[in-house]
């Protein structure tokens, strides 16, 4: 892994993508592709310890239906109970970031929470910790954000990043970019970056502590059709569930990082 300074469904239960600061836990307005920022969906041993957790960290308590989400500025997060196959760090969804107002107040929360720091400059305004049971979070200070706390973006692990990056481009309509020298993908409501991987892949993400990452579609059916004609194809879905008020689908990235697209985030309340 590079210095840290350079930096399941839904219908199941899960956190959303990558976002800047807005207004409440509103989500931005889609690109050209009908694409933003949507949920990173987590798998955690003890669903009470981790709710704890969120909210101390920020999340708001909302329903979609029958699913309960925590709402953050710009993604949702959605805890499922069970054991994690393996914890983040070792898998194509290495972590998610999120910027912060108060470096010092978050730190001591993550010490509260019995965090595992891995990365810790207050110098840079960055620190990185996981999670009990593996999910691994980086928090980046911003001192002029309106929020407490805004999802800032997903961090997937890559043997060739740039190649990666151009998929999210060609399949999501992101705008190629980079951060701190490495690949970027923005999507509106925040980004993907690609972290490099020196020897053998790591594991897919599906199952373990950070399951998927999830974009919002405007019109997911439309979206689908997108997908056919690019030759990408789905694993599961569209299929609309009435329980949960959103209809999906799923598909798997090439590096293994697993994907859900969801409908019906905006009536989240």
């Amino acid at each position: 892994m590079p210095r840290y300074d350079r930096s399941l469904s839904i219908a199941a239960a899960a956190v959303l993508l990558v976002a800047a600061p807005l207004v409440s836990w509103q989500l931005p307005e889609p690109n050209a592709a009908g694409i933003r920022t949507g949920h990173i969906h987590l798998i955690v041993p003890d669903i009470a310890e981790h709710l704890r957790i969120w909210k101390l960290l920020g999340g708001e308590e909302k329903r979609s239906g029958d699913l309960p989400l925590l709402a953050f500025p710009g993604v949702y997060v959605v805890l499922t109970a069970g054991q994690p196959a393996a914890p983040s760090s070792e898998t194509a969804i290495n972590h998610v970031g999120f910027s912060i107002r108060d470096y010092a107040d978050y730190k001591a929360k993550l010490k509260a929470v019995g965090a595992t720091f891995v990365f810790d400059s207050a110098e840079n305004g960055q620190m990185i910790a996981d999670l009990p049971g593996g999910v691994r979070l980086e928090f980046l200070a911003d001192r002029e954000q309106s929020a407490p706390i805004a999802f800032h973006h997903a961090h997937l692990s890559a043997v060739d990043g740039a190649a990666l990056r151009d998929w999210y481009v060609r399949v999501f309509g992101a705008e190629s970019s980079e951060r701190r020298n490495l690949p970027s993908a923005v999507v509106p409501g925040g980004r993907v970056d690609f972290l490099p991987v020196r020897g053998n892949a790591p594991r897919p993400s599906k199952g373990a502590a950070i399951d998927h990452i999830g974009f919002e579609a405007r019109d997911l059916k439309a979206f689908a059709q997108r997908l056919q004609g690019l030759g990408v194809a789905l694993e599961r879905g569209p299929t609309d569930v009435a329980a949960i008020h959103l209809a999906n689908a799923f598909l798997s990235d090439p590096a293994g990082a697993y994907i859900e697209i969801t409908e019906g985030l905006d009536d989240v309340r």
